[in-house]
Parts: structure tokens; C-alpha cells; sequence
């Protein structure tokens, strides 16, 4: 192997042709720098340099040497300056996956967060089943997962990091017969049609024991909703349209809430709540751009947790008030030719 320090001095000494002035340029002494070329003469086995009367001449090997030993200092100053810039975040590539409430909830916000202070670093999610996130770590496709936890306990090869929890708040929209009731209870809500996306095996049959409806997925032990929609976003779209109930974390539906489009119901189960939290193979090393975006996810959390905390101390619109937003638009739909 050549050493990339003895080879710098054999080019600077090509260079000035001259032991003492390549001795300066590099900061050695004369006797120093003839001790290195008479080193890698030893390595290579063969004379690099004669002394001549016009000064330092290489020979054909040393010539060589040269030729190629240039190439391979540029290409070595270029590696380190990549690895420098990649841990300053100016370049590089970060891909990760992110379950349906994770990817709603914090990890798009600290997608955003990341590329905005690093906006030389491209980043794909994977947004898609949590079994097929799961592939994805252990094929190589992606480095880090926002997930389920519970999906992936004891998968010897995996480590794991939970993120904060969150209480799942069922909601439906203004206006609904829910919406009149004080303090409807669980089993009251789900005698509505239930929307959400596939729940973990670890809430799926207390889940199906309350609603009485959807279904245990055989292969996975998943809860399916009898209205099954995979955006989250696209779940307050049905509730807003029609007389479904679902649940989610209170900042997710805080703003709908503030405004009157949706109401937030007091009933409360404590194994309604999220799980999720970063998954990663567990003898691989992460990125710089993997921790800066563990770091933004939980920046984000934090933001959320106190979101949620002033969302829970909002005084939430009477029934009445919300009843007459909920007339109000219907009678401006109707009006609509």
C-alpha cells in the first residue's frame, strides 16, 4: 500500500527538483525528506529519483510514479473534502420510511425543517405498509424508519427508539348526533361506521371487541376498519362528509376543531394512543444526515406534544354554535347552482 504522505513529497520533490527547496515547501528538513524518498524507494524496490547536475531527475519508474501518484492525490484530497461536506450536511442522501401517522404527524415537518437548513442533501420517503418499511430496512433501500414499534419488538436485528405517545381523540364532524351528546361513550361512538387506516395487532382485537365491525387480518393480526382508507388526511374527508367516526392525536384535528368543522369527543381509551418510533438495523452505522433528521423528528415532537397540551385546554364550540356553522355550510352547498 502506498502511503499517501510519502507520495505528496515525491511529487513536491519532482516538482522543485531540488531536496532543499521541496525540503521548505514542505515543511521538513532536508535530511528528513531525503530519509522519506529513500523509504518509498525501499517499498516500491525500485530508484525513483537521480541526482544530476541540473538537480533532482526522475527516472523512468519515478516517472511513472508521478503520472498515476498525481491522479491519486486529487482523488484522495476530493474524498476528503466529500466526507467533510457531508458531515457539515452540504451533500449526501438520506432515505428513510414513515408509517401513515408519523409521516402526518412530525416526520414531513422535519423533512422540511432538514432540507431547509441543508438544502444540498436529497432525501426520499418511503411512505407505504409498515411490513414493507420493514423490508426496506433489511434490503438496504432505506436507512431509517419512523414506525410502529410494536411491529418490529424483539427482531434481534433491528434497534429501536421510541418516540413520544400520543392519545388518540375520536372525533366526527359538526353537526353529527354525536356531536349534541355531552359525554358519548366509546361503545356509543361506534355504533357509527368507524374510517382510519390498519391498526397493530396490540390494539386489533380490543379495537374489533368495541366497533363489532371490520376484521383480524390472518397474516398479520392487523385490525381493517370496515371503511379502510391508507391517507390519513383523506380519513377527516370522510368523517367531514358523512356520519363516520375516527380517532387520531388531538393536533391532528386541533385546527378542524378550532374552527368548528370537527369536534373532539370525550371519550377516552388508554390503548388508543400511537407506538411509533425510529427503527434502524441495528449493527449499521447512521448518517450525519440520518441524526440531523432523528434530531429534527424530535424537535417536532416536542412541538407537537405542546400543541396538543394548549389543543386540550381550548374551550371546544358548544353543540349549538357548531350545529349552525354545520346548517350554515349545508345551506351555502345548497345554494351553489
Amino acid at each position: 500500500m502506498l502511503d499517501l504522505r510519502l507520495l505528496h513529497q515525491a511529487v513536491t520533490l519532482a516538482r522543485f527538483r531540488n531536496y532543499a527547496r521541496a525540503a521548505q515547501a514542505l515543511h521538513l528538513t532536508q535530511p528528513a525528506l531525503s530519509r522519506s524518498i529513500a523509504g518509498l524507494e525501499a517499498r516500491l524496490g525500485e530508484r525513483l529519483f537521480n541526482r544530476t547536475q541540473r538537480g533532482v531527475e526522475p527516472t523512468a519508474f519515478g516517472a511513472l510514479l508521478l503520472a498515476r501518484g498525481q491522479a491519486l492525490l486529487e482523488e484522495a484530497a476530493g474524498l476528503e473534502r466529500e466526507f467533510t461536506l457531508m458531515r457539515g450536511l452540504q451533500i449526501g442522501e438520506l432515505s428513510i420510511g414513515a408509517g401513515a401517522y408519523p409521516a402526518q404527524m412530525s416526520v414531513g415537518r422535519a423533512v422540511g425543517r432538514l432540507v431547509g437548513q441543508h438544502p444540498g442533501l436529497r432525501i426520499e420517503v418511503l411512505s407505504d405498509d409498515v411490513r414493507a418499511i420493514v423490508d426496506a430496512l433489511f434490503s438496504g433501500r432505506i436507512e431509517l424508519a419512523v414506525i410502529e414499534l410494536s411491529i418490529v419488538s424483539g427482531e434481534p436485528r433491528l434497534a429501536s427508539e421510541p418516540l413520544p405517545v400520543h392519545p388518540a381523540t375520536f372525533y366526527c364532524r359538526a353537526g353529527h348526533p354525536l356531536a349534541a351528546e355531552a359525554k358519548p361513550t366509546i361503545e356509543r361512538i361506534m355504533q357509527f361506521p368507524y374510517a382510519g387506516t390498519r391498526m397493530p395487532p396490540r390494539v386489533a382485537q380490543a379495537f374489533l371487541a368495541l366497533a363489532k365491525a371490520g376484521s383480524i387480518d390472518r397474516d398479520t393480526g392487523d385490525y381493517v376498519p370496515p371503511i379502510r382508507v391508507d391517507s390519513v388526511p383523506m380519513v377527516k374527508d370522510v368523517v367531514l362528509s358523512s356520519n363516520a367516526v375516527a380517532a387520531a392525536p388531538l393536533a391532528f384535528i386541533a385546527d378542524e376543531v378550532a374552527r368548528g368543522g370537527l369536534v373532539a369527543l370525550a371519550a377516552r381509551a388508554p390503548w388508543m394512543q400511537t407506538g411509533y418510533g425510529f427503527v434502524h438495523l441495528r449493527d449499521a452505522a447512521l448518517s450525519p444526515a440520518a441524526l440531523a433528521f432523528k434530531e429534527a423528528v424530535w424537535d417536532e415532537e416536542r412541538l407537537i406534544a405542546a400543541e396538543q397540551a394548549r389543543a386540550a385546554a381550548r374551550p371546544s364550540p358548544s353543540s349549538a354554535s357548531r350545529s349552525k356553522r354545520a346548517n350554515s355550510r349545508r345551506d351555502r352547498v345548497r345554494s351553489i347552482p
